[in-house]
């Protein structure tokens, strides 16, 4: 149950992480969102694809070998899914959570309603924080911290 409860956190956190240029450099999130996204919507048909060609060539006698792969090939995007649902939940270091903080203060002082929570604990709020911070600042706002 536990994986199940990983995987749909990675999909919550996934859907709230603002995937932006200027933060690929900073956090690996924008690359296993968008490669996660992007394998959900194409492994599928590659791996039947690829199966139907290895069928086609190889015959029967490799189904076991041939579904293995296809396997492999449709949970690959699960495993981004349980990379980011690991990472939602993994404690801030101190320089982000200071960061946090000054990102909440310059929202506060623009008038931008924050949460309730004020202490940042892991990249789950991070992610909040950015998302709403993107949606409610001009986009000059990371510009200090590049």
């Amino acid at each position: 149950m536990k994986l199940f409860t990983l995987l749909q956190e990675g999909r919550r956190y996934s859907l709230v992480w603002p995937v932006k240029p200027e933060l690929n450099s900073l956090f690996p999130e924008n690359k296993i969102v968008q490669l996660t996204s992007l394998g959900f919507r194409y492994l599928p048909g590659l791996a039947v694809l690829t199966a139907f060609f290895q069928l086609t060539l190889l015959g029967s006698g490799f189904t076991g070998q041939i579904l293995a792969m296809m396997l492999f090939i449709l949970s690959l995007p699960l495993q981004g899914w349980y990379w980011l649902g690991v990472r939602s939940s993994t404690r801030l270091p101190p320089t982000l959570v200071s960061w946090c903080r000054q990102i909440r203060q310059q929202m506060r002082e623009q008038g931008v309603e924050t949460q309730a929570v004020n202490e940042p604990r892991n990249y789950s709020d991070l992610a909040n924080t950015l998302a709403i911070a993107y949606k409610q600042l001009d986009k000059t706002f990371m510009r200090p911290w590049l």
